[in-house]
């Protein structure tokens, strides 16, 4: 088969490589469609510890093998995996699976989905974390459910009231998705920041009551005198930038939530924060990762039920040979999402 492997910061190289085989107990799949992830790009640009590999998690495929022992699935079914956890450590006992120490180690290293065909290990398909997918959403859509997943755990860890200001720096999928869910938790004003033009332009369709161009104006004093001088009650970071996680703090008001979505890259990732904001403004601020399964089929209820158009958000689809072009469209923020189909 032919997949697509991370060499290195700006690298990935698409090569010929022996086919996978059908594990015992786990399933074969041929990719459909696997999105660029904001974490896939900031490995491409700065580097990560999956070099080497073939990259890529927000896979849609259809089963061409099932294995042996396996009941439920059938060829011809598409499917779409969530990260493996043990279920057994004081994080999953809690329904924080996401936050299992053994996370996507169970049953061993899961191949991305930057490639033609990709096993579904036994451990997931035992441990009961392979959604099926409905065969009317176009598998580029369905993409999505990964994603927004993840949103709908970050949006979790908030304390939502009734018309509460928010402002999201990021303009990108997540920052959208992020928009869409805060309009549906019932958000008052609504306030979206980005560097880039064209990602505002392509964000304006989902309704933000206001736009930001960061790099023209200074976005804290835009988010104070959009309040009226008291500052957002919800500021979401959905970009990966140490300069937003600080601006986060100054743009909250007091008593304000600040949530950050998005990691750092993995060789930089300290911040200079006044934490002096945190406790003289008696703010909270809260991380997120990941999601769990539970989630994945809220997710993909949203998408099946029209409340979230995958259609407006998926913007851009490239052929596995073309990855680069795919990352670059990403990149330059010409494109929201951007799914590579084998």
């Amino acid at each position: 088969m032919k997949a697509a492997f991370f060499e290195g910061p700006g690298k990935i190289v698409v090569r010929d490589t022996p086919d996978p085989v059908c594990p015992p107990g786990g399933l074969l799949t041929r990719v459909e469609a696997c999105a660029i992830c904001g974490s896939d790009l900031r490995s491409f640009e700065a580097g990560s510890k999956y070099q080497g590999q073939i990259i890529g998690h927000e896979t849609i495929a259809t089963v061409i093998e099932v294995g042996e022992g396996v009941e439920g699935f059938r060829v011809g079914d598409r499917v779409a995996d969530c990260p493996v956890t043990c279920e057994k450590c004081k994080y999953c006992e809690a329904g924080s699976n996401n936050l299992c120490l053994q996370r996507g180690r169970v049953g061993g290293r899961p191949q991305g989905g930057f490639a033609e065909l990709r096993p579904v290990l036994a451990s997931a398909v035992q441990g009961g974390f392979v959604v099926k997918i409905p065969g009317d959403i176009l598998p580029e859509h369905a993409t999505l459910i990964e994603p927004l997943a993840c949103v709908i755990n970050g949006q979790e860890k908030l304390d939502w009231r009734p018309g509460a200001s928010v402002a999201i720096i990021g303009a990108g999928p997540i920052g959208i998705l992020h928009l869409l869910l805060a309009k549906r938790q019932g958000a008052g004003k609504t306030i979206l920041v980005d560097l880039k033009d064209e990602r505002l332009d392509l964000a304006r369709k989902f309704g933000p009551e206001h736009l930001v161009n960061g790099g023209r104006q200074d976005p804290v004093d835009e988010v104070m005198r959009f309040t009226q001088g008291e500052g957002a009650d919800i500021v979401i970071v959905a970009c990966v930038s140490a300069t937003a996680q600080a601006q986060a703090l100054e743009m909250a008001g007091r008593m304000g939530q600040v949530l950050f979505f998005s990691g750092l890259p993995e060789t930089s990732p300290m911040v200079t924060l006044n934490t002096n904001l945190i406790h003289y403004h008696e703010l909270r601020v809260v991380g997120a990762r990941s999601s769990v399964k539970r989630q994945w089929d809220m997710a993909l209820e949203l998408i099946v039920s029209g409340q979230v158009e995958p259609q407006a958000i998926v913007t851009h689809a490239v052929s596995l040979e073309n990855i680069v072009e795919g990352f670059a469209l990403v990149r330059s923020g010409k494109a929201l999402k951007v799914a590579v189909k084998p």
